[in-house]
């Protein structure tokens, strides 16, 4: 990663030194032309024509003073409704913001499972940081602080943004979310950071969390973390197995078919001669796994895989999302798949 993507901000403060040239360089992208500001309107004019577009639906309020039209907020999920509540706290803050926590992993584009905090995370200085107010939460801190910037935005390092992330909030949502950020290394995303990231990255930036936040947790989440899961479904299957009392399967083994062709199965128990196979949309629809067939090819595809899987002794077991957060019934899929623990 080059210095204009990632930066390490260190002062006395306790890891912010802010570059107002730099930030300027990044602080009003193309995105920014998508939102109405108040402090913009010069005129009564102005003001007037922002009252009807709001009166009229045209233009939804995400924040105190910034507006976007409602029309392209409708069809957007929940990490992209938080993405643009990100932009326009940026937009409108008298500082500039650096994103952390969960609003850090919506920037770096990682998996979050569970809800998304209404206001945007942000990490400050532990001296004239300033207070949590009705747009933003504020997360003082004194480690020394890396910056990436994505997309127009300041975040907290990768590194950084999962630890924070396995200190403070849910295991199954820290674990989804470390299991991506290792993942990146061999599948990197297009419009973030190319930042390879291996678990001793995660323990070093671990040993700079204090003690008395989250480290127990946090070291939980970086021992069971595994790029192997190749999806979110699959981190969070893992995640449940593990409460469920599963036996700890095999990740992305290579088996051998009747016809001796060599296959990869998401999860499989050898011993109990059953795979396992979390199907989310990703496998019919991402181009990343179609990999230039037709999702109905893919379908052909991973029947004719699993049959010549079935005719060499294996037994499949299939399930989807709602399965795989569910502990109990995760669990009593694979007993009557004939999952037993060894003897």
């Amino acid at each position: 990663m080059t210095s204009a993507h990632l930066a390490s901000q260190r002062d006395c403060r306790g890891g912010f030194d802010y570059e107002p040239e730099r930030m300027q360089r990044f602080r009003f992208p193309e995105w920014a032309d998508d939102f109405v500001l108040t402090r913009e309107l010069r005129s009564p004019a102005d003001r007037a024509h922002l009252r009807r577009r709001r009166e009229s639906g045209e233009l939804e309020r995400v924040l105190t003073g910034a507006y976007f039209p409602a029309e392209a907020l409708e069809p957007l999920n929940p990490e992209q409704r938080h993405l643009v509540v990100m932009r326009a706290a940026a937009l409108t803050a008298n500082e500039p913001l650096v994103f952390a926590q969960q609003s850090a992993a919506v920037a770096w584009r990682l998996p979050l499972v569970g809800r998304l905090p209404d206001r945007a995370h942000v990490s400050a200085p532990p001296q004239g940081g300033g207070r949590s107010t009705q747009s933003l939460i504020r997360h003082t801190s004194s480690r020394p602080l890396e910056i990436a910037a994505i997309d127009g935005l300041q975040a907290t390092s990768l590194a950084r943004t999962v630890i924070d992330l396995a200190a403070r909030a849910p295991f199954d949502t820290a674990v989804v979310a470390a299991d991506a950020a290792l993942r990146r290394a061999a599948f990197p995303l297009s419009g973030v950071p190319r930042t390879p990231l291996t678990r001793d990255d995660l323990r070093r930036e671990l040993l700079l969390l204090p003690r008395a936040q989250g480290t127990v947790r946090a070291r939980l989440v970086v021992n069971f973390a595994d790029a192997r899961a190749q999806l979110p479904g699959e981190s969070l299957s893992r995640v449940n197995m593990l409460r469920a009392g599963i036996p700890a399967p095999s990740l992305q083994a290579e088996l051998r078919g009747a016809s001796g062709k060599r296959y990869f199965a998401d999860f499989s128990w050898t011993w109990a001669r059953l795979i396992g196979e979390f199907d989310g949309e990703a496998k019919y629809s991402d181009p990343g796994f179609l990999e230039g067939r037709t999702p109905h090819r893919a379908l052909l595809d991973e029947k004719e895989r699993e049959d010549d899987l079935r005719l060499a002794g294996y037994r499949m077991c299939r399930w989807n999302w709602a399965t795989a957060r569910d502990p109990r019934a995760l669990r009593a899929l694979l007993l009557r798949a004939g999952l037993t623990p060894p003897n």
